[in-house]
């Protein structure tokens, strides 16, 4: 499933340059231009939204490596590292 972030982020927001009038109540109320631009953090966020969406959710080379390791009987378990992980895990929680 893919989510497009851009859109929600600009939903409602004028790209910078852009200007929209204000529509007053009155026929002679005067013109006013609203103008928006967008800071350069929202810019490299929308950036890097776009950059993770297109990586792939699987690293299939270390798949295969993993897979080939389990396979060949090279691939050892350390319960210690397992439990210090669970524990770390479990202090970060808390």
């Amino acid at each position: 499933m893919r989510i497009d972030l851009n859109n929600i982020l600009m939903n409602g927001v004028e790209r910078e340059g852009e200007t929209r009038k204000a529509r007053g109540k009155s026929p002679n109320a005067p013109n006013v231009e609203d103008k928006t631009s967008l800071s350069s953090d929202t810019l490299s966020v929308s950036s890097l939204t776009t950059q993770a969406m297109e990586a792939p959710s699987v690293r299939q080379d270390r798949v295969e490596a993993l897979r080939q390791q389990v396979q060949n009987g090279e691939y050892n378990l350390d319960a210690n590292k397992i439990a210090q992980a669970i524990l770390q895990q479990n202090k970060r929680a808390e």
